[in-house]
């Protein structure tokens, strides 16, 4: 048997070659059948350089190498297969993310149920629909305004899977400063136009709504720049990965929330009883303590520097920001018009508040299950990049490896959704926690219902779009939000008279939504199956040509094989090549020195002509 190291690349070449093969993380083949007549390749990917031990065989070369990659007839990947759950390392990555990640957006609708909670004790329908309106106000400008954290995380992501931590705290320092002048803006608006922005949903100035909405907008606005710091720090954290500082940093902030909620609501001692403004007081000093913590805890963990905090963006930077940041704004507008054109039908449904206190305690139901899906739709933002970034940088890069993980967590978002709707569905005893009105329980217990069964769709639209975002498709996924805004708009006029109509006039939107999105996924998108396979192709005739030198490419069995036998072919040639030159040299070294040398101490030794060509040479 012969043992050839062969094509043995440096070590940062060596996820392309594993690559090309296809040959997964510790991967070995065995054999107990060794001759002089038998060929066998044994592949083994590691991050030292790639090496192949070749015995002598009269069969397949490639007949005992192990590539666990489901592949087709044709010898292409099956991403099919690759998309179901297996318990390997993909799926366990994604669920040490998932768990705290969805842990840390689950405590947020918790706090906000607690509000609910306290302020439907009030006994009062009208103050009940006045904080849902408000907040909603609150949470459309601050997602339309608060564009830079989704740009923000892919980019942290990068230059974090990158290794470089000057372009971590570069990114995150300016993300910080922009969004605290945006923050700023947002914080004006709320402040001097409180009438305008109710008035988006159908709250007419004067009325007994308004009047308890006023104050609860205002409180909140004062804060729009720490709530925006925190969700900055909260994507910087997530890009590199660490999703579990953000989960401490938001149960320590909202316990703040907790605490005062019943105090500032209805009172104690010298503390006056706020009503609604009580509950936006303490929602307000768990923004501040939350923001104050991710910026002690980012200086610490060396994620932003002081200087880079206070560092002004150069204007090509700040360029980048406003163009991603304009089709996330385009985005965000989008779906905010849907949100207050829904507010806007149930508040204008009756004068009583009835309805609009069912929808509001329907949609805080509803976000304790879509709390978990946006979850995964965060992972899928910054995997993505993070498996592209790391294409060279080991065997878990390149972009099949997204693809795979791209179609696991798209699996991993409807079996999610389909758990998340019975367990809403058994969450119907649970309605007078929400509120004590029986009319208002009543109201509700359909739409919870018609939430649950939508819940699957959800898990796949959410896992979709937070593909884009990974992508950094922000454009693409404005415009398929506008043209899903306007559906939802036209379904709004035909069902939209009832509390039930409105929310089955999600299903048009949301399907909406999953087309654009399985449409850039599957078909024209950077992982999209013929995107990847023209990629394949187009490598692989790089490579013939002596053009592509190193990249990544698939190829069939029988190529590998012939490759294999034409490599082995080659370094047998030149080992027995290099073995007769030496034959050949010695051999006339022993000539010349029976010749030249009479030494008889040697021959009397017996070894004579070899000590004597030894010290010849």
């Amino acid at each position: 048997a012969v043992s050839a190291r062969v094509r043995a690349p440096r070590a940062r070449d060596t996820a392309a070659i594993n690559n090309r093969f296809r040959v997964p993380t510790s991967v070995s083949a065995t054999s107990s059948k060794w001759s002089t007549t038998r060929r066998r390749v044994a592949v083994r990917a590691t991050p030292r350089p790639a090496a192949a031990a070749i015995a002598i065989s009269s069969e397949d070369p490639m007949e005992s190498v192990d590539t666990e990659e489901p592949t087709d007839q044709a010898g292409r990947v099956n991403f099919w297969k690759d998309a179901l759950p297996a318990n390997d390392a993909i799926d366990k990555q994604i669920l040490k993310l998932f768990i705290p990640a969805m842990l840390n957006f689950l405590i947020i609708p918790l706090v906000g149920a607690v509000d609910v909670f306290w302020v439907g004790r009030m006994g009062s329908a009208v103050a009940l629909a006045a904080q849902g309106a408000a907040n909603q106000v609150f949470q459309s400008a601050f997602w339309i305004i608060s564009f830079v954290p989704s740009i923000i995380a892919p980019v942290v992501a990068k230059a974090a899977a990158s290794g470089d931590t000057e372009e971590v705290q570069r990114a995150t320092g300016e993300a910080i400063f922009v969004a605290s002048l945006v923050g700023l803006f947002g914080m004006l608006l709320l402040t001097f136009m409180q009438d305008r922005c109710l008035s988006i949903v159908g709250i007419v100035p004067g009325t007994p709504t308004a009047v308890q909405a006023a104050p609860y907008i205002g409180y909140r606005a004062l804060t729009f720049i720490p709530a925006i710091i925190s969700t900055v720090g909260f994507a910087a954290f997530r890009g590199t990965l660490d999703v579990t500082t953000p989960m401490k940093i938001t149960v320590a902030a909202q316990m703040i929330n907790l605490v005062l909620d019943p105090i500032l609501i209805f009172g104690m001692g010298s503390i006056k009883a706020l009503g609604v403004a009580g509950a936006a007081l303490a929602t307000s000093a768990s923004e501040v303590t939350s923001a104050a913590m991710y910026i002690r805890t980012m200086l610490k963990r060396k994620i932003v520097t002081v200087k880079s905090l206070f560092r002004v963006p150069s204007w090509s930077n700040i360029g980048k920001l406003m163009v991603g940041g304009a089709a996330v704004q385009l985005r965000s507008i989008a779906q905010n018009i849907t949100f207050i054109a829904v507010m806007r039908a149930i508040l204008t449904m009756d004068a009583t508040g009835t309805a609009a206190a069912a929808h509001t305690v329907s949609a805080q139901m509803f976000q304790l299950g879509l709390i978990a899906v946006l979850a995964l739709s965060t992972l899928a933002s910054i995997l993505i990049p993070q498996r592209l970034n790391s294409s060279m940088s080991g065997p878990d890069g390149g972009v099949f490896e997204a693809k795979k993980v791209a179609d696991r967590l798209l699996v991993w978002g409807f079996l999610l959704g389909c758990f998340l709707g019975c367990l809403q569905s058994c969450m119907l005893p649970l309605l007078p926690f929400f509120t004590p009105l029986q009319g208002v329980q009543e109201m509700a217990r359909l739409p919870v219902l018609i939430g649950a069964v939508q819940m699957p769709l959800n898990g796949l639209v959410f896992v979709c779009e937070g593909l884009m975002q990974g992508h950094q498709a922000f454009l693409r996924l404005a415009g398929g939000m506008f043209v899903s805004t306007t559906f939802m708009i036209g379904a709004l006029k035909l069902w939209g008279n009832t509390v039930e109509g409105v929310w089955c006039c999600f299903f048009v939107f949301n399907i909406s939504r999953l087309f654009f999105g399985l449409k850039h996924h599957l078909f024209d998108g950077p992982l999209a199956i013929k995107t990847l396979r023209a990629m394949s192709q187009e490598r692989a005739g790089g490579s013939d040509s002596g053009e592509g030198k190193g990249s990544v490419s698939l190829i069939t069995r029988e190529d590998a094989a012939a490759e294999t036998k034409k490599t082995f072919d080659d370094a047998s040639v030149k080992v027995t090549a290099a073995f007769d030159a030496a034959a050949t040299e010695l051999g006339a070294a022993f000539a010349e020195a029976e010749k030249s040398s009479d030494n008889s101490d040697d021959e009397g030794e017996g070894k004579g002509p070899l000590r004597r060509a030894l010290r010849d040479v």
